[in-house]
């Protein structure tokens, strides 16, 4: 079995990458853009969510029975509600506003502390990103221009003491927005840096990043996101998506995306010879 995802589906994989009891289960993993550096909570820190979800759900707080009774659709209808809702003055959660929860049995810690502090030997691993990760999530959240002052403000509210630290290698553009900036700054410091952890800490690992944008007969993506590749463009590519508007590079970079991949599922090797037929 190789693992495989991306995402929240590689925060997943990278989950059971680094816990030991799940050793014996998987013999290598695939993790594809996963923003490790986001932050799961503690059962402390999921109360308030907790209660307000209930209260939108009509169940008690303990009630695991109404809870199952409740349809999918009113679960998410209730979460998307209890998300808009100011729980925490931690501004990393507003990115991710349901995580795993550190339980100390299944997750242990915080992804990068686990693997920093992993004593056994890691299973083979491809770990990889795109270019542009953070761009859309960035440009979603903030709908007009970020001025200096509130690229300023926006920093010392995530870093805190380490404030100048960031702004050293992170300084303001001499343009009217900053949203560019943080979105390459939010890429590196959620997406890539922890990658490049996960990635020393293999014994065999094969690393990536993915560059190319979905373009389909000669067009790209629209908008601000034009010649960008952003989080998930890379899954058109992979699962052979949208094959009869690719262009022919954009077929050949399928092809051998899909090679490399399943090649790796077979044999821990990315890079054997072997073709693997279009369904």
């Amino acid at each position: 079995i190789t693992l495989f995802g991306e995402s929240a589906g590689a925060q997943s994989t990278a989950l059971y990458y680094g816990t030991s009891g799940m050793q014996s289960f998987f013999q290598a993993a695939i993790i594809q853009s996963s923003p490790m550096s986001l932050p799961f909570r503690t059962y402390t820190e999921y109360i308030t969510r907790t209660v307000l979800l209930a209260e939108q759900l009509k169940c008690a707080v303990s009630d695991i029975v109404c809870f199952r009774k409740v349809s999918y659709q009113d679960i998410i209808a209730a979460q998307l509600v209890v998300t808009d809702m100011i729980t925490s003055l931690n501004v990393l959660f507003f990115f991710e506003p349901w995580v795993p929860v550190i339980d100390n049995i299944i997750v242990q810690d915080q992804l990068v502390k686990m693997i920093s502090n992993t004593s056994f030997t890691l299973k083979p691993l491809i770990i990889g990103t795109v270019t542009d990760e953070s761009l859309s999530f960035l440009y979603g959240l903030f709908r007009r221009p970020v001025s200096v002052f509130e690229y300023a403000e926006i920093l010392f509210g995530l870093f805190g003491n380490n404030f100048f630290k960031v702004v050293e290698h992170f300084p303001p553009d001499e343009v009217n927005d900053q949203r560019p900036l943080l979105a390459c700054l939010f890429t590196q410091w959620t997406f890539t840096c922890s990658s490049r952890l996960f990635a020393r800490k293999a014994p065999i690992a094969y690393t990536y990043v993915f560059t190319y944008p979905p373009i389909t007969n000669g067009a790209s993506n629209s908008s601000v996101f034009q010649w960008h590749v952003c989080h998930g463009d890379e899954l058109y590519f992979l699962f052979e998506a949208l094959w009869a508007n690719l262009t022919d590079a954009g077929r050949r970079l399928s092809t051998d995306f899909a090679n490399y991949w399943t090649n790796y599922a077979k044999s821990q090797d990315p890079n054997q010879l072997l073709q693997v037929p279009l369904i």
